[in-house]
Parts: C-alpha cells; sequence; structure tokens
C-alpha cells in the first residue's frame, strides 16, 4: 500500500509519508494546523471523505460537497444506552435492566417510549419499577422531540474528495447519532472511505459512554478490510476513550501546553526514551509542525498543507524559511480532483442561480398583475382605489437580487474551488476559473444553436443556406424558383415560402423585409448574438458558422 506524502522533515527537509491507516491527530486548537494536516492528507489519499463540523463557527473543512446529515434508527438496548448516557452525560447502571425489558421486539425509538408508558400505565407496578421508568420516560422526553423536528436523510451519498455534513445546529446526542449512523453505514456497504471524527473527547469519550463510541470502535476493528478508515481530530488525549486509539497506528502529535498532556504525548512516542523529545519542544511546536509516529518510524515533520508547492515546504522544513512566512493563498481551498468534481461544484452554483432567477420572475410577475388588473378595470370604467404604483414598484425591487453582486458571488464561490496554482501533490487538475466558465457556457450556448438549427425542415434550411451563398437580400419568387424549385407565380407556393421565412425570421436565422418580401441572410448576426456575451473570439464564431454550414451540405449540423 502506497504511502500518502505528508510533508517534510525538519531539518533535513527530506520527504515523509505515512501508510494510509487509522489515524490521530492533536494538537492545540488554532494554534497546531490539525484541520489543514487532515486536508492534505485527505487530498493525497485519493480517497472519498465525509467530516462532520459539530461547533458554531467552526472554519475547518470549508471546501467540499455539502451531504444532509444521514440518521438511521436503532432501538436494541446497547444502543439505547448508550444514546441515554451521551445525552446525560453520565453511565448508565442498574437501570440496563429495564432498558432491556423496554427495548424487547421493538424496531424504532418511538416504540420503546410506548413500552415505558405501557409499564407506567400498569396499577401493579411496583414502587422501584415505577421510579426507574418513570426515570427513562423523562429521558425520552428529551431525546425524541429533537428527532421530530430535525430533517434527517435515509440516503447517505458520497461524492469524491471530500463531504461535509454540517451538524452544528444539532444537540450533541444528535450529533452522535448521525455520526453513528454514518459510520456505521460506510463499515458494510461502502469501501475506500475515510471518516474523520472532530472533538474525540466529546464523541469517543472516557468513562461514559456514547452512541458513537461503540460504532468507532467496530470501524477501527473492521474498517481497514475494504480500505474504509478512522481519522481522529482531538486537542488532547486525556478524555479520549483509548480502546479504539489502541488500533490507531499513525499518530501525529502537535502543539500542547498542559504538563500532563504533554507528558501524554511524549509516553505515546514508541522511541526509546532517551531519543524522545523534551517538554518543552513539545510546548514550543509552531504550527504545522508535528511530530509523525508509526510503526516504522517517529520524525518531526512540517505537515505540506494541500495547497503549498514541495520546494516551498522543503525550505520551512530546513530551516531556510519561517513558518509563520507562509501565507495561504487567497480563494485557496480543497481542489478538485477530477475535470467532473468542476462541472458537479458548477451545477451546484448555477442551481442557486437559477433560483434567484425565478424569484426575479415572481416579483415582475407581481407588477405586471397589478398593472394588468389596472388596464382591465380602467377598460370597463370601473373606479378603483389609487394605487400607488411608484409604491408596488419600489417594493418589488427592493426584493430584486443584486445581479452584478450575484455575479461576483457565483465567481467567487468558483474561485474558492480552484487550486492557486500548478498541479498539486494529489494530482490534482488545475483549471483556470474564468476561462472555464466561459468556456462551459460557451459551448452550452453553441450546443443550443446547433439543435436549434438541426431542429427546423429541409426546406428552412436550404433557404438559409441559399441566402447565405448570395449574400444579400433575396426575393421571395427567386426563392422559389432558384433554390426551392417551385413555381413563383402560385398563390399557395407563395404562402408557403412567406410562412417559411416568417418563421426562420422569428428564430433569428434569417432576416425578412414582409413590406418588400425579401429575405435577407442573418446567421452570422445570430450567433453573434449567442455566443458574444459569453466571449466568443471572430475565430470561435466563424468556426460555429462554418459548421451549421457545412452540416447543410451534407444533412447533418451536429
Amino acid at each position: 500500500m502506497k504511502d500518502i506524502h505528508i510533508g517534510f522533515e525538519i531539518g533535513s527537509g527530506k520527504p515523509v509519508g505515512v501508510p494510509l491507516s487509522h489515524v490521530i491527530v492533536t494538537g492545540l486548537t488554532q494554534l497546531s494546523g490539525k484541520t489543514t494536516t487532515l486536508e492534505a492528507l485527505i487530498t493525497r489519499s485519493g480517497l472519498k471523505a465525509i467530516v462532520f463540523k459539530t461547533k458554531p463557527g467552526e472554519r475547518g473543512f470549508n471546501a467540499g460537497t455539502p451531504c444532509p446529515p444521514y440518521f438511521k434508527e436503532h432501538s436494541d438496548w446497547q444502543y439505547v444506552s448508550s444514546l441515554l448516557e451521551a445525552t446525560l452525560k453520565e453511565k448508565m447502571r442498574f437501570e440496563r435492566s429495564w432498558i432491556m425489558t423496554a427495548c424487547k421486539g421493538t424496531s424504532s425509538l418511538l416504540q420503546v417510549k410506548k413500552n415505558i408508558e405501557e409499564q407506567l400505565a400498569n396499577p401493579r407496578l411496583g414502587s422501584l419499577h415505577r421510579s426507574v421508568y418513570t426515570t427513562l420516560d423523562e429521558y425520552f422526553n428529551l431525546i425524541l422531540p429533537q428527532l421530530s423536528v430535525t430533517s434527517f436523510s435515509n440516503v447517505l451519498e458520497l461524492q469524491p474528495g471530500v463531504n461535509i455534513m454540517d451538524l452544528q445546529r444539532l444537540k450533541d446526542e444528535l450529533q452522535n447519532l448521525v455520526m453513528r449512523s454514518v459510520m456505521e453505514t460506510v463499515l458494510h456497504e461502502m469501501h475506500d472511505v475515510i471518516v474523520v471524527i472532530p472533538e474525540a473527547w466529546k464523541f469517543l469519550p472516557q468513562g461514559t459512554g456514547s452512541p458513537c463510541k461503540l460504532a468507532a470502535e467496530q470501524f477501527i476493528r473492521q474498517g481497514g478490510t475494504n480500505r474504509n478508515f478512522l481519522w481522529v481530530d482531538s486537542q488532547d488525549m486525556a478524555g479520549v476513550d483509548k480502546t479504539p486509539l489502541k488500533q490507531v497506528s499513525t499518530w501525529i502529535l502537535g502543539l500542547q501546553s498542559e504538563r500532563n498532556e504533554v507528558k501524554h504525548t511524549i509516553d505515546q512516542m514508541p522511541i526509546p526514551k532517551k531519543h524522545r523529545p523534551a517538554e518543552d519542544e513539545i510546548m514550543t511546536l509552531q504550527k504545522g509542525h508535528f511530530y509523525v509516529c508509526t510503526p516504522r518510524f517517529s520524525r518531526k515533520v512540517y505537515v505540506q498543507p494541500a495547497w503549498l508547492d514541495d520546494e516551498t515546504a522543503a525550505l520551512v522544513a530546513d530551516g531556510t524559511m519561517n513558518v509563520d512566512e507562509v501565507q495561504k493563498p487567497v480563494g485557496a481551498s480543497q481542489p478538485f480532483r477530477t475535470i467532473e468534481d468542476f462541472s458537479r461544484q458548477l451545477a451546484e452554483i448555477r442551481k442557486d442561480f437559477t433560483r434567484q432567477i425565478d424569484e426575479l420572475t415572481k416579483y415582475v410577475s407581481k407588477i405586471s398583475g397589478v398593472v394588468t388588473d389596472l388596464s382591465m378595470n380602467h377598460s370597463r370604467g370601473v373606479t378603483t382605489k389609487p394605487v400607488d404604483i411608484n409604491g408596488v414598484v419600489t417594493e418589488v425591487m427592493n426584493k430584486l437580487p443584486n445581479m452584478e453582486l450575484l455575479k461576483t458571488q457565483i465567481l467567487d464561490e468558483v474561485m474558492k474551488k480552484i487550486p492557486a496554482g500548478g498541479r498539486s501533490a494529489g494530482g490534482t487538475i488545475v483549471v483556470e476559473p474564468l476561462a472555464a466558465l466561459k468556456k462551459k457556457f460557451l459551448a452550452e450556448a453553441r450546443d443550443r444553436l446547433l439543435a436549434q438549427v438541426a431542429g427546423i425542415p429541409s426546406d428552412a434550411k436550404k433557404v438559409i443556406q441559399f441566402v447565405e451563398t448570395i449574400e444579400k437580400g433575396v426575393s421571395q419568387k427567386d426563392l422559389l424558383d432558384k433554390c426551392l424549385g417551385i413555381s413563383g407565380t402560385s398563390g399557395g407556393n407563395n404562402a408557403k415560402a412567406k410562412k417559411l421565412t416568417q418563421e426562420l425570421s422569428a428564430l433569428g436565422l434569417v432576416r425578412r423585409d414582409d413590406r418588400k418580401a425579401i429575405t435577407y441572410p442573418n446567421l452570422r448576426e445570430k450567433i453573434k448574438q449567442e455566443l458574444s456575451m459569453q466571449g466568443a473570439t471572430e475565430e470561435e464564431m466563424g468556426a460555429v458558422y462554418n459548421h451549421i454550414i457545412a452540416g447543410m451540405l451534407d444533412g447533418k449540423t451536429e
């Protein structure tokens, strides 16, 4: 299994790679560079990844494919017990036998709640039993309302690259449920997926249970068979359960400031004590500097961000350049791995643009409706209350999107998806943002035009070809005689020619002077109207013109 490039060794500047395996990254938040490390490794792994945003205002992992919270319900007693423990932040002990009874024969949490209520309705229930079931009933009264008002997806679909599941608005216990559902589905139904667990002290707690912890233990023991890996993000290790961590083979250890946690960090390094760093070395690690420990080696490494080139990263590692001199380029974020990835992200942006246009149409319709009603009343002589047209227009205009601002926002969104320059270490394809957009829309405009020409009758194509060849106005009689080969004196033929050229004129493919019954060539102008807005060059418009004309010669235009 090929190693993933992580960065360069401090001092020597030699490149360092880590095996594709379960990983834990530790270090002080905002000061160590944990998120940047995870982003870089995900980018270079070539695998799909699912990350969770759990803290309000969290700034990490802003680039990727959003996916809705996914929840798959369980009602076994272990699941219910761990859920209650996560809710109450305390361990279930003697209540477990009552939990087992309540969960028997159920398939949902609502059914468990119903069983508890049925027990409480029994007048012969003993005082101890009633006390426990009353307590459990109150526990469920805390949990179920949250589930009922939250919209969950019952399908987990992951796209290439980073997938972001935003759980910021959910309470801790619901975040636990979502993470467990994701891990179970990835473990049993998918392959080549990285699941990133944030805030491990909260979701894999030491001393208490949680739905997430049970799933993590199974995932970390069995996931590697299908190249599914658990990557853990934790500020420290003190509050993290050690059972799942025993299966982690790659430890990436960053800055710590608390003495006990510094000692935990040093003790975790699989090297002789005399070669381990001193405590002050852990307490003074710079941002992006980590001790990387694998079964094969332990090294102090500068982790190369996904957006940073090899040469600069090596200079930082060997001390030639200070880490503070390295600045993330404006707009740099998770780069695209494939053209398909770019197209998919662009489709999402265009969808939002279409929604804005729909809103614009509704507001314009409102103005049109008011004006239409006034006109009809006026024509019928109906007296109506004075209407403040200016007020209506002002109200509508205030709600309209600022089109220039909207265009800027769209370009900004696309720019965020584009790497700053060059092909990254992960093999990403660099796309010039404006050029890519223009090319995309130009191709669509060209395809629409070709499809429009392809859909017209053969006689109409013949007329276009004829007037373009003549390069000047053609009378209706000449079109009939010299182009279509039918009599120019027949009234029926004249009506046919008039209808045909009028339809072509409505499409903009010819220009017709109805008063003189003369048809002029207009294909070049039509192409210019359709393509110039997308920045098409004269050469590109000429190529489309020649393509259409040539297609008419052999009956094709596509």
